[in-house]
């Protein structure tokens, strides 16, 4: 079976195991994004277009792989990002739902994306759950809030509780 990675479009011949777990995740070798393919072999490409679109904006390596292990078996795209400036990228060249960004970023800060983010018209349906490890949990949350953020969340959350809030953002 030939599979697709949707971020950079790089094409991989792999084989398809009918007693394998359905669907599959992915982690593309050449861009990393890790996305689903369905395992039967009819499926012609891993792209699967129903599927919301989930990017994770953090600096931190090891954050961004944390939260990809809790989302991996959730039925989404999920595509991350180490700066702002990336993520802008990425946000305009492919359709997200959902946006989960830390405050802290190196090149800009969180809040001032978001607040980007909303007076961009192209990018009007997107939901946004700001993160934060900053112990000032009250003072963020507001912030996040008045930016245009719908929901914020702090870095030591119960992973039950992030599935919660995503859940409830991609159901709006």
């Amino acid at each position: 079976m030939i599979i697709q990675c949707p971020e950079c479009k790089s094409r991989y011949r792999t084989r398809v195991f009918p007693d394998g777990p359905s669907p599959l995740s992915v982690k593309c070798p050449k861009c990393t994004h890790q996305f689903l393919v369905a395992g039967e072999a009819a499926a012609a490409t891993a792209e699967v277009t129903d599927l919301p679109t989930i990017l994770l904006v953090d600096d931190a390596r090891f954050f961004r792989e944390l939260i990809v292990d809790l989302l991996k078996e959730r039925r989404a795209n999920l595509l991350t990002a180490d700066s702002a400036a990336a993520a802008w990228e990425k946000l305009h060249k492919q359709k997200v739902r959902l946006l989960v960004v830390d405050i802290n970023l190196p090149d800009k800060n969180g809040l001032e994306l978001i607040r980007e983010i909303r007076e961009d018209a192209t990018l009007s349906g997107l939901s946004i759950l700001c993160i934060s490890g900053v112990h000032r949990r009250e003072d963020d949350a507001l912030a996040a809030i008045r930016a245009g953020a719908d929901d914020f969340i702090s870095k030591s959350f119960k992973p039950d509780e992030l599935n919660r809030r995503i859940d409830k953002l991609l159901d709006k």
